[in-house]
């Protein structure tokens, strides 16, 4: 094992999801019209390894363009069945219309790498996506809604998702469900675990120049897992367009499907600095000495118009908390401080 020095932003890139497979790391990001998967035996030089367009929709589709949070699950065979077992790629999309945006699923043509063209689950045709369904929730998936992901608890898997109420109202609000998997595309009935109530959620909420009404947002929720079973969410907080875009956490302490079962910190676990600003939508792995690492987007300006990048940072659990870095709650500076990661031999 080698390992090696590296400074923050590692790329330019919204919503990062990163993972390690067979000895080499894989990152895909949000896009607009199609999404490429990067590879690399070093993810701070990732953008220099091997891509492959994983998904490249045709245009004319309701899945066409706006392709949000991209997201790669691999599902075993105990998990749904061996006709279900292999690589998934989560995404919303839409047809360039944002009240359109919905939920779809592709599944990878290898059965054993996450490396290559994604197709439709059912059928296998390529760059068509299965849209997310639940057989027994006539609302499921029916309205704007985004950002799927997976949680495992109490033996079971679930999806977890972002959608919205109260669209250009007072009450336009953002909310995180989840619901038990029958399947990486069906699931059961959707509850709702996590609603913005607390004062940092609430940055970005009203009436902007252009006279839309803008929500109180909560949405990326990610899951965590501590080494005795404990099991954690990490989600965002506030509007993603401002500096105060912040990383929250929940833990569960009973049933998933129950909202009062997830206790929820007061503030923040992790919000900007005077360099970092706007600190969201994290996806945890290891390296190869079992370091844990969460992998954000941020950005380096507060202007309008400025890029996302994407960092990491060590992170730990301890007393039940989520601590990310050096635990000030804050980015490291990313002019003075070098990180340390462990690539696979």
């Amino acid at each position: 094992m080698k390992t090696i020095e590296f400074s923050n932003p590692i790329c330019q890139g919204a919503d990062p999801w990163m993972f390690p497979f067979e000895g080499k790391f894989y990152l895909c990001t949000t896009a607009a019209r199609q999404i490429v998967l990067r590879r690399s035996a070093d993810p701070t030089k990732i953008n220099e390894g091997e891509r492959i367009v994983a998904f490249a929709p045709e245009e004319g589709h309701l899945y066409s363009k706006d392709l949000w949070s991209p997201e790669i699950h691999y599902f075993s065979a105990s998990d749904f069945g061996a006709e279900h077992a292999g690589w998934y790629l989560f995404i919303a999309a839409d047809d360039g219309q944002n009240i359109n945006h919905r939920m779809y699923v592709l599944k990878s043509e290898d059965p054993h790498s996450p490396f290559a063209h994604y197709g439709n689950p059912i059928t296998g045709e390529r760059n068509v996506p299965e849209k997310f369904a639940s057989p027994v929730d006539p609302e499921f998936n029916t309205a704007w809604c985004c950002g799927q992901t997976i949680l495992r608890a109490n033996g079971h898997v679930y999806a977890m998702w972002v959608d919205e109420r109260g669209r250009q109202t007072e009450d336009f609000h953002q909310r995180v469900s989840l619901a038990r998997l029958k399947s990486p595309y069906t699931a059961e009935t959707a509850h709702v675990i996590i609603r913005p109530t607390e004062e940092w959620e609430m940055h970005g909420f009203g009436m902007g120049k252009d006279g839309k009404i803008r929500p109180r947002v909560v949405e990326g929720g990610t899951a965590v897992y501590g080494d005795n079973g404990e099991v954690y969410i990490i989600y965002s907080g506030s509007g993603y367009w401002t500096k105060y875009y912040a990383l929250g956490q929940l833990t569960l302490e009973g049933d998933p499907e129950n909202i009062e079962d997830w206790k929820k910190e007061k503030t923040p676990i992790f919000s900007m600095s005077d360099k970092v600003f706007g600190c969201g939508h994290a996806s945890f792995f290891e390296d190869a000495a079992h370091t844990r690492f969460i992998c954000y987007h941020a950005y380096l300006s507060t202007e309008k118009g400025s890029h996302r990048y994407v960092f990491l940072e060590p992170y730990r659990i301890e007393d039940g908390k989520v601590i990310i870095g050096n635990g000030s709650g804050k980015p490291a500076d990313y002019t003075k401080v070098k990180e340390t990661i462990t690539l696979f031999s």
